[in-house]
């Protein structure tokens, strides 16, 4: 064992060490001159307080002073009770919480592995099939059988010009003849 601190020495000095450290304490104390001549000192200075408690003032009460001290100590830990709440329950989780989360999880897996993707319908295997042309009537898309037409208008358009930029693209400008008003038709398609 190492030295004890000076700490140790005046708790075993006043008998206020626990049982098995006071033992350890004065085994070690009878072996070591220097912790033995410490502890004589602190043992000196433990009696002359006693001597000094005994010519204490007229009507000063020991035993009164400790009995208050006790009961404030007791105050202040019931009044910390009430500040700080007290968990008395486990960390662990509880069986029922387990057994909510493996049904959930057993739903779930139940739930993706029955149906993971929306099932692909034959309309939707086929590829859509867009064309896009000029008519006399206008500019007409057709895609898997539906067909939208951009009209001219009267059909008096002197000027007509057709632009195809790229594919499912097509312009078609045209310019009347009696009014000179132009209309310009885009279509797109994806």
């Amino acid at each position: 064992m190492n030295h004890p601190s000076e700490v140790e020495l005046a708790l075993y000095a006043g008998g206020d060490l626990p049982f098995v450290q006071a033992w350890r304490l004065g085994r070690h104390v009878q072996k070591c001159a220097a912790c033995s001549e410490g502890l004589a000192s602190f043992r000196n200075a433990v009696a002359e307080l006693a001597e000094g408690v005994d010519a204490a003032p007229e009507g000063l009460r020991w035993e009164r002073l400790a009995d208050e001290m006790v009961a404030n100590i007791n105050v202040g830990l019931q009044a910390g009770d009430c500040v700080t709440p007290v968990y008395n329950g486990s960390s662990r989780m509880d069986w029922r919480a387990a057994l909510v989360m493996a049904g959930m999880s057993v739903v779930l897996l139940a739930a993706w592995y029955l149906n993971p993707f929306p099932r692909p319908t034959e309309h939707s295997m086929r590829a859509a099939r867009v064309e896009i042309k000029t008519t006399s009537a206008g500019l007409e898309m057709n895609e898997n059988g539906s067909t939208m037409v951009l009209l001219n208008g009267n059909g008096s358009q002197t000027h007509r010009t057709i632009i195809v930029s790229a594919p499912g693209t097509l312009r078609a400008r045209y310019a009347d003849g009696e009014t000179g008003q132009m209309t310009i038709n885009n279509v797109y398609s994806e």
